[in-house]
């Protein structure tokens, strides 16, 4: 299975979706009219009515599942724009797929200072419970593992599922799903926090090698900071760790990229466990 992370325009998803998936857990006909009249978006529109034609009075339950799918992952992972006519599908960005244990492993390199990378049956553990219970301050781990931050209106795992992992607990402001955001402000967040995050990954993999320096560390931080456009093509970090090794400073750096992209166009970030093959999109 893989993880999708594609860049999403905040204000539209603060002020259309959210609002349209809280109003459609009790009340779908409702929030579909109200929808409706926002869109300028021709395929959204057509979904819509579709299920308004079939729709009974209730949640949820009241609507048919295809087109609802299709609509929820059409607004949630598109990049909209407001238009002529109303908010509309604007020009995709290039996003990230890889595979969903690859990205969370990486991820978890970055944010977690006490993840064992070095250790794989270690390493394996800490992720297998993490998808099942993610942290709620590890940063783009979390939202990877497809935990909720800020805490939503409506459980999150019957709006949209695909492994069929969730929880919802109101009194703990606490929600996790297969797919999940982040606001723009965290993402902005993320990136000013990432060259001491990186910068300490370095220096836990100098400890771990008990070498006075990397000759390379200059290189890879530049790499992955988007100053340098390739990574140095032989490293000492992170060798003799394994075959996937060799391609984690490469990953990271595809990760990393992402984040300062969307921080820099002040958009938030969408993710989304699915299957498929491992695949840059």
């Amino acid at each position: 299975m893989d993880v999708v992370l594609r860049p999403i325009n905040d204000r539209f998803f603060h002020e259309q979706v959210l609002p349209f998936l809280a109003r459609a857990m009790g009340d779908a006909t409702g929030a579909l009219e109200s929808l409706l009249e926002t869109l300028g978006d021709v395929q959204a529109r057509i979904l819509c009515e579709r299920m308004l034609a079939t729709a009974v009075p209730g949640g949820l339950g009241s609507v048919d599942a295809d087109p609802w799918s299709d609509l929820v992952d059409r607004l949630a992972f598109l990049p909209w724009k407001e238009g002529p006519t109303g908010w509309e599908v604007g020009t995709q960005h290039a996003g990230y797929a890889d595979a969903w244990d690859e990205a969370l492993h990486l991820s978890l390199m970055l944010e977690e200072p006490n993840y064992p990378y070095w250790d794989s049956k270690g390493a394996r553990e800490v992720r297998d419970g993490f998808r099942f219970r993610p942290l709620a301050d590890m940063g783009l781990a979390s939202l990877l593992a497809g935990q909720w931050d800020p805490f939503p209106e409506f459980p999150p795992d019957r709006v949209f599922v695909t492994q069929g992992r969730g929880e919802y607990f109101p009194t703990e402001r606490f929600a996790f799903a297969d797919w999940a955001w982040r606001p723009a402000r965290a993402v902005a967040h993320w990136q000013v926090n990432l060259p001491r995050k990186l910068e300490r990954l370095i220096a836990r993999e100098q400890e771990r090698m008990k070498l006075p320096s990397l000759p390379e560390k200059d290189e890879v931080l530049g790499y992955w900071l988007g100053k340098l456009a390739q990574p140095p093509p032989l490293t000492v970090a992170f060798s003799g760790l394994g075959p996937r090794a060799a391609s984690w400073i490469r990953e990271l750096g595809a990760l990393t990229t992402h984040i300062r992209q969307a921080a820099m166009a002040k958009q938030g970030l969408a993710a989304l466990v699915t299957k498929g093959s491992t695949v840059r999109i």
